[in-house]
C-alpha cells in the first residue's frame, strides 16, 4: 500500500496542473486568487474610455496572452488590496498624484476593460478574415475574364495607340485594389465595343457580361476586407486599455518596492513574464484556448529589461 502514495500524489499534482491549464485557457475573467467576475456597467466602461482615449498615441502595443494577463494583473491587484494601508502612504516623486484605495479598487475595473475590448477588436478582426477569405474566389474569376478579355482587345487595338495606351494603364497595377479598378476600366471598353464584343467568338460577351455581375460584388467585398475605420479605432482602444493597465501596475510595484523591497511580499507584485515571440505587440493573439502555458519567474523575480518608459512591448513579450 506505501508504494501508491506517490502515485496518487503525481495524480493529484497532474490534475491540479491540467486544472491551472484549463483556467488560464478559458478563465480570463477570474483572477487567480479567486476574486468574483466584474461586471462593468456602462456609465463606468464609458468613463474607463474616455480615460483610455484620453492617452492618445502615448500608449503601449498589446502583445497577446489576453487569459493570462488578465489572471496575472489580478493577482497584483488582489496583493494591493491587501495590502492598502501601506501603499496608500507611499511618498511618490513630487507631482505625481498620491495612490488611493479607490484607486487600488479601480485597477480591477482597468483589467476588465482590456478584456471587454480585446474581445472586440478580435471580432472586428474576424469579420475582415472572413470577407477576406471569401474576397478569393471571385477575384480569381475576375482574373481569369481580364485575361480573356484582353487578348480581344489587343487584336482589336493592334492598329490603335490609344487603344494600346489603355490596355497598358489596365495591366499596369496590381493588388486587389487595381483588380477592381481594372474591372471597371474593362467594363468601359466592352460598353464601347459591345457588338464586336458580343460577336466575338471565344464566349467574350458572356465573359464581359459576367465581369458586369462580379464588379460591383468584389468593390464590396473589397471595402468589408480592408481595416475599416471601427477596426482601427477597436485596436487604438485594446492598446490604451492595456496602457492603462500597465501604467496602474507600475504605480502599484513602484509602491510596493518602497515598502517590501527584499521581502517575500515582492512575488506578489512581479512584472508580467516575458517570453520568446515578437516584441512590441507584432503578433495578436488566436483563441485562448490555444495559448500554450509559460513559465513564470522563479521566485517571483522580474524580467531583465523591465522598464517604464512606456515603450511598445513593455511588461509584454521581448524577443
Amino acid at each position: 500500500m506505501a508504494t501508491k502514495a506517490p502515485i496518487a500524489a503525481s495524480s493529484r499534482t497532474k490534475n491540479a496542473k491540467n486544472t491551472r491549464a484549463s483556467s488560464d485557457a478559458g478563465g480570463a475573467r477570474r483572477s487567480s486568487g479567486g476574486a468574483p467576475e466584474l461586471t462593468l456597467s456602462a456609465e463606468r466602461e464609458a468613463e474607463l474610455l474616455r480615460e483610455a482615449e484620453s492617452l492618445g498615441d502615448d500608449t503601449t502595443l498589446f502583445p497577446g496572452k489576453l487569459a493570462r494577463r488578465v489572471i496575472w494583473s489580478s493577482r497584483i491587484q488582489l496583493a494591493a488590496e491587501r495590502d492598502a494601508a501601506d501603499l496608500v502612504r507611499t511618498p511618490f516623486a513630487e507631482g505625481e498624484p498620491t495612490l488611493t484605495r479607490e484607486e487600488i479598487r479601480g485597477f480591477r475595473e482597468k483589467i476588465e476593460l482590456l478584456r471587454v475590448v480585446q474581445s472586440r477588436w478580435q471580432a472586428t478582426q474576424q469579420r475582415q478574415e472572413r470577407a477576406a477569405a471569401a474576397f478569393v474566389k471571385p477575384a480569381a474569376e475576375a482574373v481569369q475574364i481580364k485575361q480573356s478579355l484582353l487578348r480581344f482587345f489587343d487584336l482589336r487595338f493592334k492598329k490603335s495607340p490609344e487603344g494600346k495606351k489603355r490596355l497598358m494603364a489596365i495591366r499596369a497595377g496590381s493588388g486587389d485594389a487595381d483588380l477592381v479598378q481594372d474591372a471597371s476600366d474593362l467594363l468601359l471598353l466592352c460598353a464601347e465595343h459591345a457588338e464586336a464584343i458580343h460577336k466575338a467568338p471565344r464566349g467574350e460577351g458572356a465573359a464581359a457580361d459576367r465581369l458586369r455581375e462580379l464588379s460591383p460584388l468584389l468593390a464590396r467585398m473589397l471595402a468589408d476586407k480592408k481595416l475599416s475605420l471601427e477596426a482601427v479605432r477597436s485596436r487604438k482602444l485594446r492598446d490604451a486599455a492595456y496602457t492603462l493597465v500597465v501604467n496602474a501596475e507600475r504605480r502599484l510595484r513602484a509602491a510596493a518596492e518602497y515598502w517590501y523591497a527584499g521581502t517575500e511580499k515582492m512575488k506578489d507584485y512581479a512584472p508580467f513574464p516575458a517570453s520568446r515571440g515578437a516584441y512590441g505587440g507584432g503578433e495578436e493573439e488566436g483563441e485562448e484556448g490555444n495559448e500554450s502555458e509559460e513559465a513564470e519567474p522563479e521566485d517571483g523575480a522580474s524580467e531583465e529589461g523591465e522598464s517604464g518608459d512606456g515603450e511598445a512591448g513593455d511588461d509584454g513579450e521581448s524577443p
